[in-house]
Parts: C-alpha cells; structure tokens; sequence
C-alpha cells in the first residue's frame, strides 16, 4: 500500500460523478473481526481493579470520565490550555471546533437500524468530549450521514463538499463506493471496520483494529482441532451467498488448509434467511462434518443449530465470527451449545467482567450518561477505538489541528488499545493482532473458553502463530497483491482509483 505524499492529498475540494450502487436486498455483514453486531446493554458504574492488559486502575468510572479520560487514556478532552491560541487551521476547523462526520448504515429499509451503534457511540463520544470543553477547547461538531447501504457514494460526496475535516468511526457495508471521491477531496478516514478489501486498501485511512486481506487469524482455529482431535480431518463451511461473506469464508478457507484441513462440506445460504434449514442439517451429516465454519449473522445460526439438533446430530464445534458474541445467538437455548465465538474486545456482554476492566466500564457509562438507551454492541466499542484514535491525536497535534498531523499521529501506535477496550494492535503496520479470546455457548450462555492465555497479556491468546499469511487476493484484483508474494510489493496505482 502507499501513502501519498502530504501535498498530493488534496488533489481538489469536492464532488465526483455518482456511479451506480448496487441495490441488495439482505443484509452484508462485515470481514473477521472488523465486523460485529453484538447487541446487550448495562448501566453499571463501578469502581475496577483489573485492565484488560492485565493493569489495573483504583479510580472509578464516573471520575475518569470526569476528568476527561478513558481507561488508561489521560485528558482525551478537555479545555483550551493556558496560554494556547486556537485559529482555523485546515478543512473543517475553526478556532472553535472541528467538523467531523460518521457515516453508517441505520437507515437501509432492507433492515432498519443496521449498526445503529456506530451513531450512537459517535454521539455519545461527542456529548461526552463537549461537555468537557471538546479537544484543546474545540468542540466536535458531529455530522451522521446515513449511507442507507447503498449511498455511501453519496455520502463520501456530501462530506467533501460539506467540508468535513475527517470521517471517524464510520463502518458502512458497501464501503467499496466511494474511496475514488474520497481520496480525490483528500478526506482521512479512522474507519470503525471496513467491509470490503477495496477500502481496506485505500490510501488515506486508517483502522484501529486492522484487517488486511493479505493474512488471516487463526488462533481459535488452533485452539479448537488441539480439543478436538480428528475434527481438522472433517471440516465443513456454510458462508451466506453476498459477496463480503463469500470473501470472509474463502480467506478462512484458505488459512485453515494450509494448516493441514481437510475440507468435506463447502456450502452457501440465502443470506436473508431459509425457510427450512433441515437440508442443511442433512448435508452437514452426510458429509460427516465435525467441525463447522460458519459466516453470516447471528440471527440465522441458532436456526441452523436447532435443525441440527431436530436430526441428532452433534457437531464437535462450530466457529464463527465477532458478530455473533449477540444474546440473538442464545434464542436456539442448548440448542447452540458448541459454537465459538473469537473476538479481541474485552467481554462487555457481562456486567461482572466489564466491571474488572476500565475501559469497557467507562464505555457502558459513557453511553449510559452520553446517549440513554444507546445500542451497545461490538461495532459500537470498535467505532469508540476509532474516537479515541482520532481525539488523542488531535489533541497532540495541539493548536495546529491539521488533516496531515492527525493522520500521521493517529496512524503511529504500534499497541494500540483503544484505552484497554481490545488486545493490542499495530495499526502503523496494518497488521492483524495476533492476540484473541475465545467465547463460548455452553448452557445457552457465553462464558470464555478455556485458551489459555498468554504471560502479560491479560485474558489474551497472543502467540506469534495465530496469524497466517495468505497467498491469493481477496477483492483487490491486480491493484493491491499480497506484500508477502509479490514481486512489487507497493505498486503505484494500488487502490488510487
């Protein structure tokens, strides 16, 4: 991927030629990990002693919070310094305030609400930081624009024209639309997730938690067939038929033979929903799975589950994405028990285990206070990574809040922790992280698995070996080749339109 150069980022101020959109009429969820829709809620506010990274903090949330910070995150907003003159400094600044926007999908009529977290957390982020004085005294004036699926184009055009300074904490399904204009008005993005490898690839953005298409987790994988002997020799895969799940399912895919799987059953859904998942159940069973890779969302997998269960037929695991650490998982009861769950976001579903770490209890409170009734979700703690990313920057870059200096401090950290709300990351590197944790049904209930963690990292798996490389290309065609092969591994013309 290249960078380009701080003068040839604002190669004009607006505008571009809307290209048709592709009308979907389901849902796509987004890749591993970047992707969640995790739903639940608490309100508790208590004081903690345990950090995610395994720190811990005697000060309460309500008084981090006050104090402008978050989990280990000192003075995230606050007044204007002493002694500090503020003045329009770039695109979108004033002396008093910094146009940001967040664009989402909650409007799609497909499914009203798509990852309405992603707007509820910005508002709840920019209530909280203005009632604090905003960043060194500006505040955020927060514009959502809603995609609605299919117009993230337009929106991305919106933005330029409208004069925004940066889109933070955004996470948009057909997120491939658009980057050309984007780039064009020289607009940085801290993405919440991106959904498609075309947009991961784009110049000017960044993720907190990256997902390149140029490797692959596959730590819980790891953990599982070491469980489950025998079962690498029986694996089977069920992704939705859209073409982000289909792009999800091959990467795992890959990852997984290259581990030695053998692959018995390989199989796509209607991603809206089947009326009868019985011919799936028979051609799981009859192909002997024992193990099963499932990508999709979580409101279809408990009717999987329960057809399986409708049969007798028992599946040593079956493993699945972020999106799926969501109560609607649960709705199958023990019907479900036996599906995994990998994430790198600390627990936040328990009250009890959200207490032990600052960091999602100042989330739950923040939103409590910020944004009452707020959906609280797993994309919502990622887009909240991504504010964080962006404010800190911000504030470090002082008086001088430019597009070039919060891009290039907030794409630095090298262990990156969104305060101790997720494992470290190495977003100056656009590496995947190589730690995670395992939830697990079992009793219709999610508790955490038993990976073991490893010395130093809190309740994180971080073995070297979690993460694997991948040798094909996954939506970039020939713009962006895998680093690892290639002969050239930063063309030119790699996602620049």
């Amino acid at each position: 991927m290249t960078t380009a150069a701080p003068a040839a980022r604002r190669v004009g101020e607006g505008g571009g030629t809307v290209r048709p959109v592709r009308v979907l009429g389901v849902v796509v969820l987004a890749a591993l990990v970047a992707t969640a829709c995790g739903r639940g809620s608490s309100k508790t506010s208590a004081t903690t002693t345990t950090g995610a990274g395994g720190g811990g903090s005697t000060t309460s949330a309500a008084g981090r919070l006050a104090a402008g910070d978050f989990g280990d995150l000192k003075k995230v907003c606050g007044p204007k310094p002493a002694g500090m003159t503020l003045t329009a400094t770039d695109t979108g600044v004033t002396a008093g305030s910094i146009q940001v926007s967040t664009s989402a999908d909650p409007g799609f009529s497909g499914r009203p609400g798509l990852n309405q977290e992603i707007f509820d957390t910005a508002t709840a982020f920019a209530n909280w930081c203005n009632a604090l004085g905003g960043i060194n005294g500006r505040t955020i004036d927060l514009k959502l624009r809603d995609a609605k699926l299919t117009e993230f184009q337009q929106r991305v055009i919106e933005a330029c024209t409208e004069k925004d300074f940066m889109m933070v904490g955004s996470g948009n399904v057909l997120d491939d639309g658009g980057q050309k204009e984007r780039l064009a008005c020289g607009l940085p993005g801290i993405t919440g997730f991106y959904v498609t490898a075309e947009a991961e690839a784009a110049d000017l953005g960044i993720e907190p938690i990256p997902n390149p298409s140029t490797s692959q987790p596959i730590g819980e994988y790891r953990y599982l067939v070491k469980k489950f002997p025998g079962s690498e020799k029986a694996v089977g895969f069920l992704t939705g038929n859209l073409a982000s799940t289909e792009s999800t399912s091959q990467k795992f895919e890959e990852a997984v033979q290259s581990l030695g799987a053998t692959v018995v059953y390989d199989e796509k859904y209607n991603a809206a929903g089947e009326a009868t998942w019985r011919p799936f159940a028979e051609g799981i069973k009859n192909a002997g799975v024992k193990g099963l890779a499932w990508t999709g969302e979580p409101a279809n997998l408990p009717k999987l589950m329960q057809a399986l269960a409708d049969i007798g037929y028992k599946l040593d695991w079956v493993r699945t994405d972020a999106n799926h650490y969501d109560p609607t998982l649960l709705t199958a009861g023990s019907a479900t028990d036996g599906v995994y769950v990998r994430g790198v976001l600390y627990p936040f579903l328990d009250p009890a285990l959200a207490k032990k770490n600052p960091a999602t209890q100042d989330y739950l409170d923040m939103m409590a206070k910020y944004k009452p009734g707020g959906k609280i979700a797993y994309l919502g703690l990622q887009a909240m990574s991504a504010w964080l990313l962006f404010a800190t920057a911000a504030r470090d870059c002082g008086a001088g809040v430019t597009r070039d200096c919060v891009y290039a401090k907030a794409g630095s950290p090298t262990a990156w922790t969104g305060g101790g709300l997720h494992a470290p990351t190495d977003v100056k590197r656009k590496q995947h992280p190589a730690c995670f944790l395992l939830y697990e049904v079992k009793d219709a209930k999610f508790q955490l698995a038993d990976v073991k963690p490893t010395p130093g990292d809190g309740i994180f798996n971080c073995e070297k070996d979690n993460v694997v490389p991948l040798k094909k290309n996954y939506g970039t065609g020939e713009k962006c080749p895998n680093p690892a092969f290639a002969k050239d591994p930063k063309p030119s013309n790699c996602a620049g339109g």
